[in-house]
């Protein structure tokens, strides 16, 4: 292993813990909540404000930060912050 792989983050070091504080905390800014008013096992489609459009841009988001791509069919599985969390460390697993 070079010195460059020790110390350099990649998606394989990604902790599940800031992760979902990830998801919550970008969940929260996109409709414009409380990261209090949500639980890792609320039902995204049932939190106020949530609409098809603002929860595909979190997910989007979520791409962006932690620099993975999800197939449509896995979005559309997609129900909770928790199961967001599990999709980005699978992605970011599989794709490193």
């Amino acid at each position: 292993m070079t010195m460059s792989q020790q110390i350099s983050p990649g998606p394989a070091s990604l902790e599940e813990s800031a992760v979902l504080e990830e998801v919550l905390a970008q969940t929260a800014k996109e409709l414009g909540i409380g990261v209090g008013e949500i639980a890792e096992d609320s039902v995204l489609k049932q939190l106020p404000g949530a609409d098809s459009v603002r929860l595909l841009r979190v997910v989007a988001q979520i791409e962006r930060v932690y620099d993975v791509e999800f197939e449509d069919e896995a979005i559309f599985d997609v129900g909770t912050p928790r199961q967001l969390t599990d999709l980005v460390l699978a992605q970011a697993r599989a794709e490193a």
